[in-house]
């Protein structure tokens, strides 16, 4: 994974959203659209309470709103959510 990379998640509307992982402002992988609550799992799976908890309190703030997560196991979870590099 490219140093500094970011877990993008857009909320669409209350059941669908939109991932990527971006550097600096620069998309990394094509978007991806898939369930809200599957973003929110695998992000409290593989997240400590705390970085989980900020990234849902942001990630649930309004549907448009783009939620970022930056964790030293990145790898993992954008594999899991089938996001290629």
């Amino acid at each position: 994974m490219k140093k500094g990379a970011t877990l993008c998640a857009l909320k669409i509307n209350y059941g669908q959203s939109e991932i990527w992982l971006e550097t600096d402002g620069k998309e990394l992988t094509q978007r991806r659209k898939l369930a809200t609550n599957e973003v929110v799992n695998v992000a409290r799976r593989h997240c400590t309470q705390e970085v989980f908890g900020a990234f849902c309190a942001d990630y649930h703030i309004a549907a448009g709103h783009v939620a970022k997560l930056t964790v030293a196991n990145l790898d993992e979870i954008a594999a899991e959510l089938r996001l290629k590099v």
